[in-house]
């Protein structure tokens, strides 16, 4: 039996590097256990060499960094025309080369190209929405608004499932739609997810230090304020306390010019692979004021590290307030302090955290077993 050829397109801003951008990586050595042949097409610099630290098969594909064409810049449309019309030619000449059997495609501009280019030679397509079409479907049905939304809704329609990576991701996109949309039928929640590897880290935990970690881009809407603001507060009371930040960003300069008088602030910059960061931390935080589904949430479960997480979007999806973590109002540097406050001083909660969610984890979020339930059957045409 022939191998089936699994094309996976995924884009971003170069400091980008979250769940969305290793998830195609992850998919992708899930389906070379399952007998596909997947490759990795992105412009992505940091996601086409965690592929090739993975040895999964990677091209370097066409993007373009401008994303904005709101406001001033609709004006501009008819340029965005011309480049999706290059850009669907590229990927018509990519596919008659490599023969895809389904074309799963993860970002804006490719969900409009390469639709269209493997529509035209009868691909299966497939899309996953990593918490971007809830802001894309914004407007469609105004018709002086949001052109290249409305590019994104027609090609839609043509694409044979879409997955979304929550509840409440899709219940933003229905807001966008109307209640009788035929794009409502085709989409599918399906969790991000990852492979156990927890056992392959030796932990380096330092019992004389309690600390705290988080991995994020450093972006304002991260929460990276709030976390700095309450772990000094927390740092006045415990000088035993240090807090890791993993990760870069635009604003990184700006977070480390706030922190740079602490010196048990530490931060570590872009890291390949952050799970040993994870387990070696008393507690992880993610103070976002916004999420989709967050990959990363599903790895501190898994490393077995109690989680502080703020009760938005998709984070209560997996977050039970108490069970599998504390959960805290975004912004909040009051209650996030107390949260940190209370995972310090209460052990018995500490543990049982962190014993709940790596229960959840192997029972929910367990990625080889999600590819082999979710995505294949979408591959393979049975999942309506």
């Amino acid at each position: 039996m022939n191998k089936k050829n699994v094309i996976i397109i995924r884009n971003a801003n170069s400091y980008d590097f979250g769940g969305g951008e290793r998830f195609p990586v992850f998919l992708a050595s899930e389906l070379l256990k399952l007998g596909y042949e997947p490759l990795i097409v992105s412009r992505s610099p940091k996601l086409l060499v965690f592929a090739r630290d993975n040895k999964v098969k990677a091209v370097n594909g066409w993007w373009w960094q401008r994303q904005n064409w709101s406001g001033k810049n609709a004006l501009l449309f008819p340029v965005y025309i011309v480049w999706q019309l290059l850009l669907t030619v590229w990927y018509f000449v990519l596919f008659m080369r490599k023969k895809p059997d389904v074309i799963h495609i993860q970002s804006k501009d490719d969900f409009i190209s390469a639709t269209i280019a493997g529509k035209i030679l009868g691909k299966r397509i497939v899309w996953t929405d990593h918490a971007d079409l809830k802001h894309i479907f914004m407007n469609v049905h105004i018709w002086n608004k949001n052109p290249v939304g409305k590019l994104v809704y027609w090609t839609a329609k043509h694409a044979d499932a879409i997955t979304l990576v929550s509840e409440s991701e899709r219940e933003l996109v229905r807001k966008n739609l109307a209640v009788n949309d035929p794009i409502l039928e085709k989409l599918h929640i399906i969790y991000n997810g990852i492979v156990d590897v927890s056992s392959k880290y030796k932990s380096k935990h330092n019992s004389k230090t309690f600390t705290f970690c988080t991995v994020s881009r450093m972006v304002t809407y991260k929460g990276i304020k709030e976390m700095i603001d309450a772990f000094v507060k927390l740092s006045g009371e415990y000088p035993n306390i240090k807090l890791i930040m993993v990760g870069d960003g635009p604003e990184e300069e700006k977070f480390e010019g706030m922190a740079k008088k602490y010196k048990n602030i530490e931060f570590l910059g872009y890291q390949s692979d952050p799970l040993g960061y994870m387990g070696d931390s008393d507690v992880y935080l993610h103070a976002t004021y916004h999420e989709g589904f967050s990959v990363s949430l599903i790895e501190a479960s898994m490393m077995n590290c109690p989680i502080i997480a703020t009760a938005v979007g998709g984070n209560l999806e997996i977050i039970q307030d108490h069970q599998t973590g504390l959960l805290v109002p975004f912004k909040d540097v009051d209650a996030l302090y107390d949260a940190m406050k209370e995972l310090y001083n209460d052990k018995r909660l500490h543990d049982k955290l962190a014993k709940n969610a790596r229960e959840q984890y192997v029972k929910r979020f367990q990625f080889d077993q999600i590819v082999k339930d979710e995505f294949i059957p979408l591959y393979e045409g049975g999942k309506k």
